[in-house]
């Protein structure tokens, strides 16, 4: 199994990075992976991008956590497995948010684990930095529209 983790700190209160990652449409923004999702009411979504630049499209069934995260497990597509967590914790100045993704590679990708491993680091950075944004600004139009501006 191939697992990569990430942490960061969001300048935002735990509310606004809830609300923010509370719309799973929006993953496809964040996540350099996907490059398209359609989420049902009941939790399945659909997505479609690219891994390790080879096109990919599986089955996820999200759960929400009571902290405003969610757990995102695929249950259909080209991996066995594949499993993301973002847990939330508020702190003081903000928020923690905590990102997780498990992964197990089909054998032709295995001897490449220490490349693919790099690639997804990258990725996961890259998409913290986004949902940190995304937050963030949230937060700030949330702030203006209780000023009234």
């Amino acid at each position: 199994m191939l697992t990569v983790n990430r942490r960061i700190l969001i300048s935002a209160p735990h509310d606004s990075v809830r609300r923010f990652l509370g719309d799973l449409n929006q993953i496809a923004e964040y996540e350099p992976k996907v490059d398209s999702i359609t989420v049902d009411p009941s939790g399945e979504a659909t997505a479609a991008g690219r891994f390790w630049g080879m096109p990919w499209r599986g089955t996820f069934r999200f759960v929400f956590g009571r902290d405003g995260g969610y757990q995102g497990v695929m249950t259909s597509g080209p991996l066995r497995h594949m499993e993301c967590r973002i847990a939330l914790r508020p702190v003081n100045g903000g928020t923690l948010l905590d990102h997780d993704e498990e992964y197990v590679l089909p054998f032709f990708l295995r001897p490449c684990r220490t490349l693919i491993r790099r690639w997804l680091e990258r990725t996961l950075e890259t998409e913290l930095d986004h949902i940190k944004e995304g937050a963030e600004a949230l937060n700030r139009r949330l702030q203006l529209e209780i000023l009234g501006v």
